[in-house]
C-alpha cells in the first residue's frame, strides 16, 4: 500500500516546479489529486504523469489563487468529485521574475510588481486557506510552502521575502486555529532551488547556486511525510530543504532518517 493511499489531495501551483514534482510524488504513494493553476496544457501534461505514476484518480481545474471565487468553486468540485479533502498544499507563488526585471533594492521595485507578488504569495495563500480549512476534517494536513528568504531577507529580494514572510505568520496562526478541529498545518521551505521559475527557468544566479541548491525531488519525502499520517502529532513545524539533503554542501548531513529525527526533536522540543 501506498503512504497517501485514501487520500484526497489539492495542489495549487501543479503545473510546473516543486508542484508538479509534488503531485508526483503524491501519486507514486496512491493519492487522488485535484491538480490546479492556471495553466491548462501543463496541467494536463502533469495530470498524465500522476496517472501513469498510479494515481487512482486526477483531476484538475484552472485557478488564479488571487480569485476567491475560482479557488471557491475548486474546493465545491474537490468535495463533489471525491467526497472530502484531506491534504491541502498551499504552493502556488510568484517571483520577482514575474516582471521580466532584476531588481537592486527596495526602492527599484515598481507597484504592480509588488502587487503581483504579495497578491499571489500571501493574499492567495490567506484565500486559499479560507476557502478550504472551514471544509477540512479532524486528521487533515495543510502544507504552505514558505521560504528562507522571508527569515533571513537580502537587498534585492525585498517583495518576495515579504511575501513569504507573510506565508510564515499564516502558518503559525492557522496551526493554532486548526489544532482545535485536530487540523495540523506546517510550512515546508524548499531553500535554494535551481528551477522553480522564481528567477525564470534555469536562470539562478551562479552566487546563489555556490551557496547550496536542492533539486526539486528532494522536497517530496519531507511533502509525503506532512501529507500523511506519519506526521500526525506534527503541526506549527517548520521544515527546511536543506535537512532533508545531507548530500548538498548546505545540508547539514544529520538526517539519515528525517522524519524519525524530526519527530524525535519535535516531541522533546520545549512546552
Amino acid at each position: 500500500m501506498g503512504r497517501l493511499e485514501r487520500k484526497r489531495i489539492v495542489i495549487t501551483g501543479a503545473s510546473r516546479g516543486l508542484g508538479e514534482v509534488m503531485a508526483r510524488g503524491f501519486a507514486a504513494e496512491g493519492a487522488t489529486l485535484m491538480l490546479t493553476a492556471r495553466s491548462a496544457e501543463d496541467l494536463a501534461r502533469v495530470a498524465e504523469a500522476c496517472r501513469a505514476n498510479g494515481a487512482p484518480e486526477v483531476a484538475t481545474a484552472l485557478v488564479d489563487v488571487r480569485d476567491e471565487q475560482q479557488l471557491q468553486a475548486m474546493v465545491d468540485e474537490t468535495l463533489r468529485r471525491f467526497g472530502r479533502l484531506d491534504v491541502l498544499v498551499v504552493n502556488a507563488a510568484v517571483g520577482p521574475a514575474v516582471s521580466g526585471r532584476r531588481f537592486t533594492d527596495l526602492t527599484s521595485y515598481d507597484l504592480k510588481t509588488w502587487q503581483t507578488i504579495m497578491e499571489t504569495n500571501f493574499t492567495g495563500a490567506f484565500l486559499t486557506l479560507k476557502t478550504a480549512m472551514p471544509v477540512m476534517r479532524e486528521g487533515s494536513s495543510i502544507i504552505l510552502i514558505g521560504s528562507g528568504t522571508g527569515r533571513r531577507a537580502s537587498a534585492g529580494n525585498a517583495v518576495y521575502a515579504a511575501s513569504k514572510a507573510g506565508v510564515d505568520v499564516l502558518t503559525h496562526i492557522a496551526a493554532g486555529e486548526g489544532k482545535k478541529r485536530g487540523i495540523r498545518v506546517n510550512c515546508l521551505s524548499p531553500g535554494g532551488m535551481v528551477d522553480t521559475h522564481l528567477f525564470g527557468p534555469n536562470k539562478m544566479p551562479e552566487f546563489l547556486k555556490r551557496l547550496g541548491h536542492v533539486p526539486a525531488e528532494v522536497m517530496v519525502e519531507p511533502a509525503i511525510f506532512l501529507a500523511s499520517d506519519e506526521s500526525r502529532e506534527v503541526t506549527g513545524g517548520f521544515f527546511e530543504g536543506k535537512n532533508w539533503n545531507p548530500s548538498n554542501p548546505a545540508g547539514s548531513g544529520e538526517f539519515p532518517n528525517p522524519a524519525a529525527e524530526f519527530r524525535e526533536r519535535w516531541a522533546a522540543r520545549p512546552a
